[in-house]
């Protein structure tokens, strides 16, 4: 894939902020760019939309939606939608890529939280979304580097009573202490940190200072109770930007929101179990986990069912879910980039429920041995420091954030084009209107016989899923035919809805071939008065699924 930039390194805000200026004045026939406001530090959201402009503007066409660093710390995902981005302009007189851009519209807010971005980027320190308080302070050890070399490890403390070992085969990793390991040098593990508030027999891990998490904060099944879920939802200006959006696009009809880490899609709904789901919404989703599977080999899991979830558990309020669920939108979330696939782990063997300890250290022995040999930099050996607090510890371990939770900057682009290849396959499930045979049939004395048909190309319905069509959100195609007096027919009307071919019910086996097609195309007809020479226009016109016009001369 060609691009502009170079995709080996994480963009800070003002790198983020060059390149989309850049692609700003270097193509003004494709692309827009503005701000949906400024965060409480003052760093602008910004939001690209993306199309050919000579064959349409952007809410003329289908479009597609990519977002990406819902969590703060979760910069891969930035980086793949500036990716992407990057190729539909660079690349845009590429044939494939030219078609794509006359056909459907991008929209992108490549960096949802900049100023918890800009924290995890420039500091040792992880959050969640946001560095704004939420909650009281926290009491016990809270994570700071200590040692001054840019990361928060582990730190382990020598303690009689401690519940953690040396793991024999692999020392520089901690087991936990047998039931009967009486004798031997034992530790207490705690982060890399200071310890804060009150002191007492027990020793914790403080909770996160900054805990808001937007992804927790959409009003779909929204509960107040939820870690990070805010005082009530869309709370969060970066949150309620995202929401605005979405709605002032009603075109969009498919969506990636780029997270890390676990090399999976996620696919809605959330909230309970996609056996609930609309049949048809639920082949359409596995549809596009399929795409994702051949172009990233990422599986496809529906939150609740594959995380295990209970009615009680779930994840609330959540952004992929809100823009399923309450505007009919097919979202899926990428977990970009998973360091212990490519050490041998499969996704299904790290979401085992009933993962015990010797599975747990299993599966870092594995995930070490990779990191040794493809950025052994990332590990620090146990090193003695002098702690105000706890005298003599030893702290070590992994460089999580760049590791885990993102790739080590040498995978970031193959991260990237990955995701991009999927991308740009999920878009042309859009639904595509055409106008087929538009054309004039002289009847004498002026008098014309018009005759047009109006089809779906896409894969998906024009209404673009079922719960959209529930949530009374889908517009219907409205037909306008202008340039003569109208005999018989009507200058405006509508078609409720085409289907797209995913409802195509006809069935294929060696002893016989039955079912239906879909209701994919309408046949239109008028009379008009129209003498020669007369130009009629005729315009398509559809919410989701955009807008065309054809003209036919009769002469």
């Amino acid at each position: 894939m060609r691009t502009t930039f170079t995709y080996d390194h994480y963009a800070d805000y003002a790198e983020l902020t060059e390149r989309l200026l850049y692609f700003k004045e270097q193509y003004p026939k494709y692309m827009h760019l503005k701000s949906l406001g400024q965060t409480p530090e003052g760093r602008e959201l910004w939001a690209v939309e993306v199309t050919d402009l000579g064959t349409g503007n952007f809410d003329e066409k289908p479009a597609q939606h990519i977002d990406g660093n819902t969590h703060a710390g979760e910069v891969t995902g930035s980086m793949a939608a500036l990716h992407q981005l990057d190729v539909l302009l660079t690349m845009h007189d590429d044939p494939q890529i030219a078609r794509l851009l006359q056909t459907y519209t991008f929209t992108f807010i490549p960096r949802i939280s900049p100023d918890g971005a800009e924290v995890y980027l420039k500091t040792p320190a992880a959050l969640r979304s946001v560095n704004r308080p939420s909650g009281k302070a926290p009491e016990g050890v809270v994570r700071q580097d200590l040692d001054g070399d840019g990361v928060i490890r582990w730190m382990r403390i020598a303690d009689e009573d401690g519940a953690w070992a040396t793991d024999e085969e692999e020392p520089r990793l901690l087991r936990r202490r047998r039931p009967d390991e009486i004798e031997g040098v034992f530790y207490t593990v705690m982060p890399e940190g200071m310890l804060q508030g009150k002191t007492d027999s027990v020793l914790k891990a403080a909770p996160a200072l900054w805990g808001l998490d937007f992804n927790r904060n959409y009003p779909c099944w929204w509960k107040p109770e939820q870690p990070g879920a805010g005082n009530y939802p869309l709370d969060n200006p970066e949150t309620r930007a995202v929401a605005d959006f979405l709605i002032a696009h009603p075109n969009v009809g498919v969506m990636i929101t780029h997270h890390t880490s676990g090399g999976m899609i996620l696919n809605p709904p959330g909230p309970f179990s996609e056996a609930q789901q609309e049949p048809l919404d639920r082949k359409i989703v596995h549809a596009i986990g399929a795409l994702a599977k051949e172009e990233m080999g990422y599986p496809l899991l529906n939150l609740y069912d594959g995380f295990h979830c209970t009615e009680e558990d779930y994840a609330a309020g959540a952004g992929d879910d809100w823009a399923y669920l309450n505007r009919g939108i097919f979202a899926v979330t990428a977990e970009l980039w998973d360091c212990q696939s490519r050490a041998g782990i499969s996704v299904e063997e790290q979401l085992d429920p009933d993962l015990g300890e010797a599975e747990r250290l299993r599966q870092q022995k594995l995930t070490l041995k990779w990191i040794d040999a493809h950025c052994p930099q990332a590990w620090k050996p146990w090193t003695a420091w002098d702690h105000p607090q706890f005298g003599q510890v030893e702290i070590g371990g992994l460089d999580y954030k760049f590791t885990i939770q993102n790739c080590p900057p040498a995978y970031l682009k193959q991260e990237c084009e990955k995701a991009t290849r999927f991308a740009l396959r999920q878009v042309r499930l859009l639904p595509r209107l055409v106008i087929r045979r538009f054309q004039a049939q002289p009847l004498g004395h002026d008098f014309v016989k018009l005759s047009a048909e109006i089809v779906n190309h896409g894969y998906l319905p024009t209404y673009i899923s079922s719960q959209r069509r529930q949530m009374k959100l889908a517009e219907p195609i409205r037909v306008e035919l202008s340039g003569a007096e109208i005999i018989q027919g009507q200058a405006q009307s509508e078609i409720e809805a085409l289907e797209g071919y995913a409802l195509d019910q006809t069935e294929l086996s060696f002893s016989s071939v039955y079912g239906q097609t879909a209701a994919m195309r309408k046949q239109l007809e008028w009379i008009i008065r129209a003498p020669v020479p007369t130009t009629v226009e005729l315009q398509v016109m559809c919410a989701q699924a955009g807008q065309i016009r054809a003209v036919c001369t009769i002469e």
